[in-house]
């Protein structure tokens, strides 16, 4: 087979290209031109960033009753703004002293960070510590020991949010606490700047004071878990799940539920004093007849109609046939 020609290839081109019309003017071919920034390339899709946006609205509404009762106080989040942006526009924002959290989400590659205040921090130790937790605080850096009891705070928050992502279905992860940084250059050289990292902005409301909680995740990370988190595959996911032997697995649980059930033969009319003067071995006569169908009761409702008999010493019931309320058995309220 011989290589087609440059002219060839010309002239190929050419005539699958449509004829102008004969009324208009020359065709002129257009090329379908989009702009694209290669130093901020989008990675994480519409449909991936929906599903952050849902895995961290559920965050936020636990987040919410977990600081609550954590510090006994009126706390507040919700989601503000899930996008993707550069890891040195992320680095560059980082006040000075600053603070920030990284954490291992492992078996997953790479660290998160959650970037906080420095004054929402020291406020947040100083409500653990018997304070009232206002941010009226200067900024500065952590000591030590506040290094320690934030540390235990943000361990529990990243705790709650790997069960988020459990409870969706996601997978079971473990986010455990690495480090906390205070100086904004070793955060800055933590990851090349141009990598594409996913920013959460959570507000933050502690008591009145108002702050910014800023979750980083890197493409790297999220990379292995994005099929997961789409709001498309969610939503097949449950549907599988509805049409799959659910019903069936329910149906099992069921069966070892008892229920009352009860055969009534027949009723009799009393006044209560001869109920009152009921004694062992008397005899009430019931208004039915031999041979006729008794009624079984299920729950206090009558769905069968059976024949009364014997199975070697025992009493039994044959199940006759299936009914709903009965029309001879009358609502005898308060009459038996």
């Amino acid at each position: 087979m011989s290589a087609l020609s440059q002219k060839e290839i010309e002239e190929l081109i050419k005539s699958l290209m449509p004829k102008p019309e004969a009324a208009g003017g020359a065709y002129v071919a257009k090329p379908r031109l989009r702009v694209y920034d290669f130093r901020r390339p989008d990675k994480f899709s519409r449909d991936h960033l929906r599903g952050m946006q849902l895995i961290y609205d559920n965050f936020s509404r636990q987040l919410t009753a977990f600081l609550s009762t954590f510090f006994r106080k009126a706390v507040h989040t919700t989601v503000s703004l899930v996008d993707q942006i550069t890891y040195g526009e992320f680095s560059s924002g980082l006040s000075d002293p600053c603070c920030v959290v990284a954490a291992q989400w492992k078996p997953l590659p790479s660290t998160v960070l959650m970037s906080m205040g420095p004054e929402m921090a020291i406020a947040m130790v100083d409500r653990l510590l018997g304070g009232e937790g206002k941010l009226g605080i200067r900024a500065r850096q952590l000591t030590d020991i506040e290094m320690t009891i934030f540390r235990k705070v943000a361990g529990a928050m990243f705790d709650l949010f790997a069960q988020v992502v459990e409870d969706l279905g996601i997978g079971k992860y473990s986010i455990s606490v690495s480090a906390i940084e205070t100086n904004p250059l070793f955060i800055q050289q933590a990851m090349a700047p141009n990598e594409i990292v996913l920013s959460v902005s959570v507000q933050l409301s502690f008591g009145g004071e108002s702050g910014t909680l800023e979750f980083v995740t890197p493409y790297v990370t999220l990379e292995p878990i994005l099929p997961k988190i789409s709001q498309r595959q969610w939503f097949a996911r449950y549907q599988t799940e509805e049409l799959s032997g659910d019903s069936g697995q329910a149906l099992e649980a069921f069966k070892d539920v008892e229920i009352p059930l009860s055969i009534r033969l027949g009723e009799a009319l009393l006044t209560v004093k001869e109920v009152l003067s009921l004694e062992p071995g008397d005899v009430i006569e019931l208004d039915t007849v031999p041979g006729k169908e008794a009624v079984v009761y299920i729950l206090g409702e009558p769905r069968f109609r059976a024949k009364v008999g014997r199975v070697k010493n025992h009493l039994a019931v044959k199940i006759v046939e299936r009914i709903g309320a009965p029309k001879e058995v009358g609502d005898h309220d308060g009459k038996r």
